[in-house]
């Protein structure tokens, strides 16, 4: 097909571009309409420093990012990008500028398991925001916030941990690993420091002693139920029991809420006395538990 006018026409510049620092990398990024990207040939990627241009490469009109790791912190970078059409004509160039720098350390880090999962708190720097990632066993890293206080709650549960991190990994490695990272955000320009690590021991995580339990029996069996203990974390409740021919508790059952039915022993058949005893159980320790006598009252 024969080129037409509007082929020689000066393209769109691209819609943004954005930078973001690492300690170890200047990522910059862009966009670019999806209808009219058919018509780009490539993007160049210009840098400019202390009055010093060099380009940083060509890229094909399917790429939206550069990772530039050619920094010294402390000094000012322009980004220049410019879209080029299939007939080599240039657009108008996007900027954008970043300067770099070291963001204060995050010290002091403690935790504090609460009901509702992990409380981190630190020492807070002013002006300073802060990103806090969980850590997998491979390294990798999962965003769980963004705070501007000196402090952050994680609210977890590990009876539906995310697939992130899965409970044979928290299990396996016996910590739940936080990573907490400075970071500003300056109009296009976000930088964000190395941060510091906490590992939480899961052994940490002690779920209270189950409360106030009830029970009832019938001829379809035995009925026991218990106040609901305050730890939204914990995997669930285990039941134990003994009878007369029995030298220790034996686990008969699990569940996740405060309920359980034990069809073994009903009003016909209990002769004696059955023993139960009921804890809340976290992945690797379980609380106190509390025993209950169940028997028939003859007469």
């Amino acid at each position: 097909m024969d080129p037409t006018l509007e082929d020689y026409l000066q393209p769109e510049p691209a819609q943004n571009i954005t930078l973001s620092a690492s300690y170890d990398k200047i990522v910059i990024s862009w966009s670019y309409s999806e209808k009219k990207k058919a018509k780009i040939g490539s993007f160049l990627l210009e840098r400019e420093n202390s009055g010093q241009v060099k380009s940083l490469g060509y890229f094909d009109n399917q790429t939206n990012s550069y990772e530039d790791k050619e920094f010294v912190l402390g000094e000012t970078y322009k980004y220049r990008l410019i879209a080029i059409s299939g007939k080599g004509v240039y657009s108008k160039p996007v900027e954008a500028s970043i300067t770099p720098k070291k963001l204060p350390e995050v010290e002091n880090i403690q935790y504090k398991i609460t009901d509702e999962g992990v409380m981190l708190s630190w020492h807070s720097s002013d002006s300073v925001m802060y990103n806090i990632y969980t850590i997998n066993h491979k390294g990798e890293r999962s965003k769980k916030g963004s705070t501007d206080k000196d402090f952050f709650l994680d609210k977890i549960s590990f009876f539906t941990l995310s697939s992130f991190i899965s409970f044979e990994d928290v299990t396996a490695s016996g910590y739940l690993t936080y990573l907490i990272s400075p970071y500003i955000s300056e109009g296009a320009a976000y930088i964000e420091g190395p941060g510091r690590q906490i590992k939480i021991p899961i052994e940490d995580f002690i779920p209270s002693k189950p409360k106030e339990v009830f029970w009832t029996i019938n001829e379809n069996g035995v009925y026991i139920s218990w106040k609901e203990v305050p730890e939204k974390w914990i995997k669930g409740y285990k039941i134990y029991r003994k009878t007369a021919s029995d030298s220790e508790f034996i686990l008969i059952g699990e569940t996740m809420i405060p309920l359980f039915f034990d069809v073994q022993y009903n009003i016909n058949n209990l002769k004696a006395p059955v023993f139960y005893r009921i804890s809340s159980a976290a992945p690797l320790k379980e609380s106190e538990p509390i025993e209950i006598k169940v028997e028939v009252q003859n007469g």
